[in-house]
């Protein structure tokens, strides 16, 4: 008995078929990786800025923003959503799709005061309902003082303060703001008894200092810088732990006196909770590419301020260490909102 033989030869039909399904099938496959590469962004992505438009928040998110939008090719809108201290504009991206279009453009003010202050103020957790991506600056304060204060550096200002106990007064822009914790750091750390006067705003308590209303302030570079030229305020020590390049002569806090002393408002990008690891991933590898970026880096000095890339992780450690020293200052201090 004979037996047949299955084995055969392809023939240039089956040949030339075989050939255009392997072709079709590493197309499909290069047009997979292409399209999840360029899944993220499709369309506008949102940057959430819990403030209204002009203040260093603002601006900063607008320049990152708008370089970011260049490298990734989709627009970064800026949606300035203010009220309650930055609070509602904060809740809304930590209630917002965990899909990397709305992003939230944070600062300490929301972040690490209003959560640790008093019962109940945020609606949301800040290491809970937040996915960090990176820090992206940060301004130091000035403590300035009428010209009137007998003291031209801190230690002489630390000696003026400690004769008069409870005589001194210092401004803020409001209760529970950044200023007015600077102060209240200030005072734990250097033993001091000096009365807190608050303001509505920025703008209002420095005309109060220039008329001699309060004796001393933590201000900002851009809102001080004009009155220490034309000497209508003193400068006396900045909050970073380095000197900034606008007011190189003015000492930290830290050299003056108050050794450990550092307090600057920052800015960073957050998403919210639950977003992917690799839209994380892009959102900080183009953010941290931003910040080469000419424009970005000159919108930054403007304001007196450093820019301070740096890791998801190192941010979230970042965020629970300010929040932890908060808490004990304002417990400490026994602060209460009104």
């Amino acid at each position: 008995m004979s037996i047949k033989s299955n084995t055969y030869k392809n023939t240039p039909h089956q040949l030339l078929r075989s050939f255009a399904i392997t072709v079709l099938v590493a197309a499909a496959l290069l047009y997979t990786i292409s399209a999840h590469a360029q899944v993220y962004p499709r369309r506008p992505v949102t940057i959430v800025v819990p403030f209204p438009p002009g203040a260093a928040t603002d601006s900063f998110a607008r320049a990152a923003g708008s370089r970011m939008g260049q490298l990734l090719g989709q627009q970064f809108i800026i949606d300035n959503r203010s009220g309650a201290s930055g609070r509602i504009g904060t809740d809304h991206v930590a209630r917002a799709a965990a899909d990397g279009y709305t992003l939230l453009w944070g600062s300490s003010g929301p972040l690490v005061i209003s959560p640790v202050w008093g019962e109940g103020k945020s609606p949301y957790d800040t290491l809970r309902d937040f996915a960090p991506v990176s820090l992206f600056a940060k301004i130091p304060f000035i403590l300035v003082v009428h010209p009137s204060v007998p003291a031209t550096n801190l230690k002489q200002l630390l000696a003026v303060v400690k004769a008069r106990p409870g005589k001194l007064t210092y401004a803020s822009s409001g209760i529970g703001g950044t200023s007015h914790l600077a102060g209240e750091l200030f005072k734990s750390m250097a033993r001091l008894d000096v009365l807190h006067v608050p303001y509505k705003g920025t703008s209002i308590f420095a005309t109060e200092l220039i008329a001699g209303q309060v004796d001393m302030a933590f201000a900002g570079p851009t809102t001080t810088l004009p009155h220490l030229q034309a000497g209508r305020m003193r400068g006396i020590a900045i909050t970073s732990t380095v000197r900034s390049p606008l007011v190189p002569h003015i000492p930290t806090l830290n050299e003056a006196g108050v050794p450990g002393y550092e307090f600057t408002q920052w800015y960073s990008l957050l998403a919210p909770a639950r977003t992917p690891a690799d839209i994380l991933s892009t959102l900080h590898g183009t953010l941290l590419k931003s910040m080469d970026d000419a424009e970005v880096k000159k919108r930054v000095g403007v304001e007196g301020g450093t820019l301070t890339p740096n890791t998801p992780e190192q941010f979230s450690a970042f965020l629970k260490l300010e929040l932890d020293k908060n808490a004990k200052m304002i417990q400490s201090a026994g602060l209460n909102r009104d």
